[in-house]
């Protein structure tokens, strides 16, 4: 599961014209939609500016782990390209996103009442995503991922351990990763 939350969204609406927002949250989502496809995502739901996405569900993935941070690399790309775009046009831009992913067990099906139904997925691994997600305004990070998607990877990408914390709703600490980049990308 990836979680990605765009970072003082709240306050930028507080500053901005209602339907000029609306417009501009509404091209980010398309954007990122399409991301998220590209790499074998589905999109679960949007709650406010977050995007909820799964690899791996509905259709079996064996590479959901890669797919989910590739999608999340790209995600940053395709931000830093709307916010130059946004820029040009005199519009609100220069806005930065949080990302967690987590893999785990999640129980996957049609959840919600007999009138309204939705696809998606719960659990403990479901939680320890979103929670990634915003400790990433602890660490000054963007992508954070858990020790169980960092497992599957197997060195395809420049990561960074940060030691482990307790999050909410856990009583064991779980290991924390930053995604840096891909391990075949140039770097100093």
């Amino acid at each position: 599961v990836l979680f990605s939350d765009i970072r003082g969204f709240t306050s930028v609406t507080e500053k901005g014209d209602p339907e000029q927002l609306v417009a501009q949250l509404n091209e980010y989502f398309s954007a990122m939609v399409e991301v998220v496809f590209a790499h074998h995502g589905t999109v679960d739901k949007f709650v406010g500016d977050m995007v909820m996405a799964l690899f791996g569900a509905p259709l079996d993935d064996p590479d959901h782990a890669a797919h989910a941070v590739d999608a999340a690399l790209e995600m940053l790309t395709e931000l830093e390209a709307l916010n130059a775009r946004w820029a040009a046009e005199g519009r609100v831009s220069g806005l930065d996103i949080g990302i967690g992913i987590n893999t785990g067990p999640m129980i996957a099906g049609n959840i919600g009442s007999e009138s309204i139904m939705s696809y998606t997925v719960i659990g403990d691994a479901v939680n320890l995503g979103s929670r990634l997600q915003s400790l990433n305004k602890d660490y000054g990070t963007r992508i954070l991922m858990s020790e169980a998607t960092c497992a599957k990877l197997a060195g395809r990408y420049r990561v960074r351990p940060l030691g482990s914390v307790t999050v909410k709703g856990k009583s064991q600490p779980v290991a924390l990763f930053e995604v840096v980049g891909r391990a075949d990308d140039r770097h100093d």
